[in-house]
């Protein structure tokens, strides 16, 4: 019986993420419209690296990119609000929409942090579901403080979390999803049939999330439409890609 329960709850596991999956715009800074695609593709989460740059954050992917213009402030946050302004409180028009804001810290989570916090809470219930139930939610990546130590921060800043960590209940409260590289399980090009050890690989850590109820995310994942696809069937519930609108596309047919 408890064999036929596993194999049920597996089973329901699928069936849940073929209809619940959500598009992570990786690296979105480098869209030919940063935010703004990703918004009127209307995607689960956008995400942007940063570097702390003097008294500002600035987007960029390593160091010698960095250009002192791109701040988050001006990329984001100000059009997030902009958006808000127009919509009455609301990331869009249909009022049923929100997403969240992933920062990915390049370095020196300890120096960053004051910086964010001043430049996040001065917009207020816009980056606060705890005001605003259809806030955007600000979710931390790259460079984090100690696991132990998410409790401690403000209600409005949440965390990506690493599989294989034992979080303490409060702390995971604060984590919104399992993120790994996908080389960690495999080599597989994303053309041809993803081997069955790595799918056994994959499959265990999507459930250690499942066991958490935390979806899981593997970023490094080949951006194409035959591993959109397998992950989709493993229980990946989280796609992690560049290609925004082709990937929306893809799940709408398959739908």
């Amino acid at each position: 019986m408890k064999k036929i329960a596993g194999i049920l709850f597996l089973f329901l596991s699928s069936f849940s993420a073929f209809a619940q999956i959500k598009i992570h715009s990786h690296n979105d800074y480098l869209q030919a419209a940063p935010f703004f695609k990703a918004y009127q593709q209307e995607v689960y989460e956008i995400e942007a690296d940063i570097f702390l740059v003097g008294d500002s954050l600035v987007v960029a992917h390593s160091k010698k990119e960095i250009n002192p213009a791109k701040t988050l402030d001006k990329l984001y946050l100000k059009p997030i609000a902009a958006m808000f302004k127009e919509n009455h409180g609301y990331a869009n028009s249909s009022k049923n929409y929100t997403f969240c804001l992933m920062i990915d810290v390049k370095e020196n989570w300890q120096a960053v942090y004051p910086v964010l916090k001043r430049t996040i809470e001065q917009y207020g219930a816009i980056f606060n579901r705890s005001k605003n139930k259809h806030a955007v939610q600000i979710v931390i990546s790259g460079s984090r403080p100690a696991d132990s130590t998410f409790h401690t921060y403000p209600n409005w800043l949440f965390f990506d979390g690493l599989p294989n960590v034992n979080y303490a209940k409060d702390d995971l409260k604060r984590v919104t999803m399992i993120s790994d590289n996908f080389a960690n399980y495999s080599k597989w090009s994303g053309a041809g049939v993803l081997p069955d050890a790595d799918k056994a690989k994959l499959q265990a850590t999507i459930r250690q999330g499942d066991q958490l109820n935390k979806p899981v995310r593997f970023w490094g994942a080949p951006d194409t439409e035959a591993s959109w696809y397998q992950l989709q069937k493993l229980g990946a519930t989280i796609i992690n890609t560049d290609k925004i609108e082709a990937c929306r596309a893809y799940f709408k047919e398959t739908k």
